[in-house]
C-alpha cells in the first residue's frame, strides 16, 4: 500500500475562476413586479402622509409643503433608479456543482454555493409574481442568513427545473 503524504502548492494561476463563468439575467417581467410592488408601496405610503398632515394640522407644514413633497417624490425617483439599476446588475448561473448569484449596485457581490451545502430549497410566488407566471428559489444554508440566496425573476418552469435538477444533485451525493 501506498500511503506518501503529498502537499502540493497550488499556483494561483491553476485555480478556476469563476468570475469569468457566464451568468444569466433576471427575467425581464421582474422588473414589473418590482415597479408595480413600489408603485403599491408610493401610494399606500403617499395616502398615510397625506391624511396624517390634512388631519393633524401641522403649521409648519404649510410653510414648506412645496419643498416637502418635491422631496419626497425626487426620493421616490431615486428608488426607481436604484431598482432599475440592482435589476440590470443582478444575475445567476447553475452549473453542474454549484449556483453562482451577482448582485448588487455599488459593490458587486458574488455568492457560490456548493450543492452539498444547501439545506433547503424553496420555491416561492407572491401575488404579483404569480400574476407574470414569475417564481423565486431560495437557497438555504448552514451558514446562517449571509451564505443564503434567493433569486428571483425565474419563470415557473425554470424554477421548478432548477429546484429539481439542485434537489437530485443533492440527492445523488448522499
Amino acid at each position: 500500500m501506498n500511503n506518501k503524504f503529498s502537499n502540493e502548492k497550488i499556483l494561483k494561476e491553476t485555480l478556476p475562476k469563476f468570475e469569468e463563468i457566464e451568468t444569466s439575467k433576471l427575467n425581464r417581467k421582474y422588473y414589473s413586479v418590482t415597479v408595480i410592488s413600489s408603485i403599491i408601496v408610493f401610494f399606500i405610503l403617499s395616502t398615510i402622509l397625506g391624511l396624517t398632515f390634512n388631519f393633524l394640522d401641522f403649521d409648519w407644514f404649510e410653510n414648506y409643503a412645496n419643498t416637502i413633497i418635491v422631496l419626497y417624490l425626487f426620493i421616490w425617483v431615486l428608488l426607481f433608479f436604484y431598482d432599475w439599476i440592482s435589476f440590470n446588475r443582478k444575475s445567476y448561473a447553475f452549473r453542474g456543482h454549484d449556483v453562482i448569484y451577482k448582485y448588487g449596485v455599488l459593490w458587486q457581490t458574488t455568492v457560490l454555493i456548493p450543492f452539498n451545502r444547501i439545506q433547503h430549497i424553496a420555491l416561492h410566488q407572491d401575488f404579483i409574481s404569480r400574476k407574470f407566471g414569475l417564481a423565486s428559489l431560495q437557497f438555504y444554508t448552514a451558514g446562517g442568513s449571509t451564505s443564503d440566496i434567493n433569486i428571483h425573476g425565474l419563470t415557473l418552469d425554470e424554477a421548478k427545473g432548477f429546484k429539481d435538477f439542485v434537489s437530485k444533485s443533492i440527492e445523488k451525493k448522499k
